[in-house]
């Protein structure tokens, strides 16, 4: 290897590492735009220039391509900014560029507050919610942004009952029908009989992107994975 090659590999390894502040950055700008005066907002850091670019939330459904997105976003998502509150904290940041540097995964643990007016404008509930953000990330066009987003719902209660005794949220299902949007891939949030499993996992080495199912292989399954032979 020449210098020209070794200058080319290091600059090519700088720019992976540095990636990995930027997609902190966007992740935390996606949940400082999460509150409901601004949630409209987040379709924004997305790719909306790619025709699968998704976001699936707990039960909801996978909202596909830039009018899965505003109908999740601006039409779905839309709450009045009084009295309510969201607040989805993001923690544990695990975070894998791709060798060819043109995408990434990541995963971050995110304990969440909220408070949600009834629609009959009474007294707003304060409420648990508790889970992960999966995501694939693409360079285009000179930045960093969002390709599928995953929000993997553990807990959503009433902060009296606790999520143990309310289990009133654990099952919301698919928001109506609508060409935008596609069964959920993975939900299995807490109740008193389920088995938590370790999902998402962390984001595994990988080469070059080859789809987003490795958001929902357990843990284990991906141990087994990475434990194949060197990439």
């Amino acid at each position: 290897m020449n210098a020209e090659e070794r200058l080319a590999k290091l600059e090519h390894e700088l720019f992976r590492i540095k990636a990995g502040d930027d997609i902190q950055n966007l992740m935390g700008r996606y949940t400082v735009n999460h509150t409901p005066a601004t949630i409209h907002q987040a379709i924004n850091f997305f790719a909306l220039e790619l025709p699968d670019v998704s976001a699936e939330i707990g039960d909801r459904g996978v909202f596909v391509g830039e009018a899965g997105l505003r109908e999740l976003f601006v039409g779905r998502f839309t709450m009045e900014p009084v009295g309510n509150l969201l607040v989805h904290y993001l923690t544990t940041p695990m975070i894998q560029v791709a060798s060819d540097g043109k995408s990434a995964r990541g995963v971050w643990r995110s304990p969440g507050v909220e408070a949600v007016r009834p629609q009959d404008g009474g007294q707003p509930v304060a409420l648990w919610s508790f889970g992960a953000y999966a995501a694939d990330f693409v360079h285009i066009g000179g930045e960093w942004k969002i390709h599928h987003l995953q929000w993997f719902r553990t807990i959503k209660s009433s902060f009296a009952e606790g999520w143990v005794n309310d289990l009133s949220m654990t099952h919301t299902g698919q928001i109506g029908d609508s060409p935008n949007v596609r069964p959920v891939t993975y939900h299995n949030p807490y109740t008193p009989e389920s088995v938590q499993e370790p999902v998402p996992p962390c984001p595994p080495a990988y080469d070059t992107h080859d789809g987003f199912g490795w958001a929902t292989i357990p843990q284990q399954a991906a141990n087994a994975a990475q434990a194949g032979p060197s990439r």
